[in-house]
């Protein structure tokens, strides 16, 4: 049984924050370290916005979260409960992945310029007690499913190799667990999503 880090991470947000300017990046977000363990968001546009905190050391999940920007906003995390070491953030917009470098240090956070990406984007779709998983892999690098549940349990992991197209169905209607999170992982990039299977 593999457990997640629990942690709890301050979100505050102050949503149309002046002096937000928009940009020509390819993902119009930029992060920056603050004082002690915070990082900041500087979202320049509407859009909907995925992130995630790993390990970078085994890729553990930490947080994730999706966001919804109505508009040019700012939005503070607080890292106090992650030790020192090192962390990456990954941040989905449509189809581009933007990974960023934290390192903590002496209580203190660093954060790494972008590295952009195309990102694979697997489809789940749950139709009553089933759920099927599809996502197109030119380069057959192997694929990581796992699922767990809101206990943060695994409760099923598989590597399927040499694959340039996966299908996979998941019967979720004898499971007693209120809510699912499949991680999907390949070439150091994640897709995370949880459905209700009740």
């Amino acid at each position: 049984m593999k457990n997640l880090i629990k942690i709890s991470l301050v979100v505050a947000a102050i949503f149309a924050a002046p002096g937000v300017k928009a940009n020509d990046e390819v993902v119009s977000l930029k992060v920056k370290a603050e004082n002690n363990k915070s990082i900041r968001f500087y979202i320049d546009e509407a859009k909907d916005i995925e992130l995630a905190i790993n390990d970078a050391v085994d890729n553990r999940l930490i947080y994730q979260e999706s966001i919804h920007a109505s508009g040019a906003s700012t939005k503070t995390y607080d890292l106090n409960e992650l030790p020192d070491g090192e962390y990456t953030l990954n941040v989905t917009t449509g189809s581009q992945l933007a990974q960023y470098q934290i390192n903590i240090v002496n209580n203190k956070a660093e954060v790494s310029e972008p590295k952009i990406t195309e990102v694979f984007k697997p489809i789940l779709e749950k139709d009553s007690a089933m759920v099927t998983l599809s996502l197109d892999n030119a380069d057959k690098s192997p694929i990581e499913v796992e699922i767990i549940n809101e206990f943060n349990e695994q409760l099923y992991k598989e590597t399927f190799t040499n694959r340039a197209k996966l299908t996979k169905k998941f019967n979720v209607g004898s499971t007693p667990s209120k809510e699912l999170t499949f991680i999907v992982t390949t070439n150091k990039q994640q897709f995370t999503k949880t459905i209700e299977s009740r």
